[in-house]
């Protein structure tokens, strides 16, 4: 056989895609037309025409988390084959379908996810001890992807250590710091994310250089290091084996562990934009109409920043600051919010099915027409809001406290109310089993509460004084 000239792919894609769909798209990417591609089972060569400039062979997984993994030969009469991220791009957007594809040699095991909108981010991919039984899994991905909702969501430090920044040629044992600067000033490559551990793990290692102190080197170095960072006493960092060591009280001046991207683009560029103006150091942020679904941003602070129109489905936001934030549409379908702030923020329109809003702090916040089927806000702090037209089937309102709220609510008997303790305005709706619906209100609409656990009293609304009334 002659020896092969061409260039190799190799993907896995989450779903079934037909031979006739692999040949359109990759003839289509790789510039060669439908017809100039051959799509068959992987090592079977009965009936396969050789002869053809793309060969694709399909390997079919009937368990795990990928359905099939992708062989792709572009042989020498390829003109300009393309990289590899850019035919997944094109497989995923094509099929409609997520594919992962090989990210080197060096961390094998580690893939790039490519969404069908185009996003992009990173998974650990776990290969079966007995395949019979089991098949590829998806273990972690460094921001949520819809098609592996069982992942960790996490980064992947191996990944970052996989590739260094440090310049060949540098002296062994100044390497490891060499290489956290050259991080720094690089803007943290290759994912705009270096954990807490890692970052330490590196002052540790400064911790061995004691008997190069005063070297020019290490003074160069050293210089270098305060030029990225700025004092903070230790406060993000914490103490460490060398707590009096001078950088142990220095932090980067941006700070690559405080989010995860997530996998659109444009949003994962414009959420490190923000990172880099200091995270919420000068007020609010502009995030209005962004993709941010996937991305972890416990603790974040946006009080008062624009979310309006955002997508934030499967986000991870625990304890993360909204205060007088505008979320008007905003999308936090299966958003993880618990124990946030969400004081005096406006949601209305927003979709909150499926959400978790545990212990959130919704102090005079604005819900008016906002979807929150099947949310969950046990122990939330609904004090003074403004439910108006606000769906609430399914919802859990187990351990909350209301206080003088409207209480325009829709109701069903899935909505959890055990332990549901306050004041509400009403009148509420309540959905029968039938479609029909009712009102509820006064003294039926305390009922309705108390017969499932609840302790609220339904008050009159207050009615503004007579002018003479105000003399």
């Amino acid at each position: 056989m002659a020896e092969m000239r061409g260039t190799a792919y190799g993907f896995l894609v989450v779903g079934r895609p037909g031979a006739g769909e692999l040949a359109r798209v990759l003839g289509a990417s790789l510039g060669v037309g439908t017809a100039a591609v051959e799509v068959g089972p992987e090592g079977e060569s009965d009936g396969w025409r050789w002869d053809t400039p793309v060969q694709c062979g399909v390997r079919w997984h009937a368990r795990g988390d990928l359905s099939c993994s992708l062989e792709v030969y572009a042989g020498p009469s390829v003109p300009g084959a393309p990289a590899a991220a850019e035919v997944g791009r094109a497989l995923a957007r094509g099929l409609g379908m997520t594919v992962l594809s090989d990210f080197g040699d060096v961390v094998p095991w580690i893939a790039q996810v490519l969404t069908p909108t185009g996003g992009a981010t990173f998974a650990r991919v776990e290969e079966p001890e007995d395949p019979e039984r089991s098949g590829l899994r998806v273990t972690a991905t460094q921001a949520r992807v819809d098609a592996f909702p069982h992942a960790e969501v996490h980064g992947l430090p191996e990944l970052v250590r996989a590739a260094p920044a440090a310049p060949a040629g540098t002296d062994r044992r100044l390497w490891g710091w060499t290489d956290l600067i050259c991080r720094m000033e690089a803007d943290w490559p290759p994912l705009r994310w270096y954990g807490l551990d890692e970052y330490r793990e590196d002052l540790v290692e400064r911790d061995g250089l004691a008997d190069l102190e005063g070297h020019p080197e290490l003074e160069a170095l050293d210089a270098r290091f305060r030029a990225v960072t700025v004092a903070d006493g230790g406060e993000e960092i914490g103490p460490g084996p060398a707590a009096g060591a001078w950088y142990w009280h220095r932090r980067p001046a941006v700070l690559p562990w405080r989010v995860l991207p997530p996998a659109d683009p444009e949003a994962a560029d414009r959420l490190w934009e923000w990172v880099r103006e200091g995270a919420g150091a000068h007020g609010g942020t502009d995030m209005a109409g962004l993709d941010l679904g996937g991305a972890v941003l416990d603790g974040a602070d946006f009080a008062e920043s624009w979310f309006a129109g955002t997508r934030l489905a499967g986000a991870r936001l625990v304890g993360t600051e909204f205060y007088r934030a505008h979320l008007a549409g905003a999308d936090l379908t299966g958003a993880d919010a618990t124990g946030a702030c969400f004081v005096r923020a406006d949601l209305d329109g927003a979709d909150l099915r499926g959400a978790v809003l545990d212990g959130a702090d919704l102090v005079r916040a604005e819900l008016y027409g906002t979807d929150a089927r099947g949310a969950r806000l046990r122990g939330a702090r609904i004090l003074g809001a403004s439910l108006l037209d606000t769906d609430l089937r399914g919802a859990d309102l187990s351990g909350a406290e209301v206080r003088e709220n409207s209480f325009r609510v829709l109701l069903d008997d899935s909505t959890h109310v055990a332990g549901l303790t306050g004041t509400v305005f009403g009148p509420a709706t309540l959905a029968a089993p039938d479609g029909t619906r009712h009102p509820l209100g006064g003294r039926d609409l305390e009922d309705w509460l108390r017969a499932r656990g609840g302790d609220v009293q339904v008050i009159a609304p207050r009615r503004p004084e007579p002018p003479a009334a105000r003399r």
